[in-house]
């Protein structure tokens, strides 16, 4: 074992209920292919909430790192990961796909958008990993995360009963990420949010709903947002 990898697994601050994400980025912004793959040599099925579920998530920030010069093969690596069972595993993917991501998020788009192909967890990892603040710079770049959160969203039309619970996590994630990317381009964001606060399925609502409580969008534009819950 060599000394990095043994102090992720003295620091994880794990079992607990936030894992040492300054280390994990300290780690993932340093580390070497060999150590990356000692970390990964610690994946198994059942790693909740431990100091070896802190050493992967490690292992798959400092992946995307090391490797963002090759975004094709980067992101194919990380999307193995983005329906583990392990939540904490599942956010280190979103994590990984923001380290990809700046500098380069026009390609990176593109490329993500062949995962909308795939299961509810794959487009889960999507919304986190590209409603992130310091990725929403360019406003072309926000207008095309919108029309992504648009085409995830409304996929839950076709479910408008219960739903999986891959799918809850989905409709979490896009509880927040509108919201996100809303206040990075508010005319924009606004404009297509109305379209989606006035459809009538239970799930679109209730993201609608969850995004309309963040702060951020009070913030932005208090007005506004009252008068979108007053219209629910």
């Amino acid at each position: 074992m060599t000394a990095s990898i043994e102090n992720l697994l003295k620091n994880p601050n794990l079992p607990g209920p936030r894992g040492n994400l300054e280390l994990m980025y300290s780690f993932a912004h340093s580390a070497n292919a060999m150590e990356i793959s000692e970390c990964m040599s610690y994946l198994r099925d059942d790693l909740r909430n431990s100091p070896e579920e802190f050493v992967v998530m490690c292992g798959l920030v400092g992946y995307a790192v090391l490797n963002r010069q090759n975004l094709p093969g980067c992101l194919a690596f990380l999307r193995r990961f983005a329906s583990h069972g392990s939540w904490r595993i599942r956010e280190a993917v979103a994590m990984g796909i923001q380290e990809t991501g700046a500098g380069n998020m026009d390609l990176l788009i593109l490329h993500l958008k062949s995962w909308l192909d795939g299961n509810e967890l794959e487009k889960r990892a999507v919304v986190a990993g590209l409603c992130e603040p310091r990725l929403l710079i360019d406003k072309d770049n926000v207008i095309e995360v919108l029309q992504i959160l648009w085409d995830i969203t409304l996929g839950f039309s076709a479910s408008p009963g219960k739903i999986s619970d891959a799918a809850k996590t989905l409709r979490q994630a896009l509880g927040y990420g509108w919201s996100v990317a809303i206040v990075h381009h508010p005319i924009a964001g606004k404009k297509i949010f109305e379209q989606l606060a006035g459809m009538d399925n239970p799930h679109i609502r209730h993201i609608v709903k969850e995004n309309l409580k963040k702060n951020r969008l009070l913030k932005m534009d208090k007005a506004w947002v009252e008068a979108r819950i007053a219209g629910l």
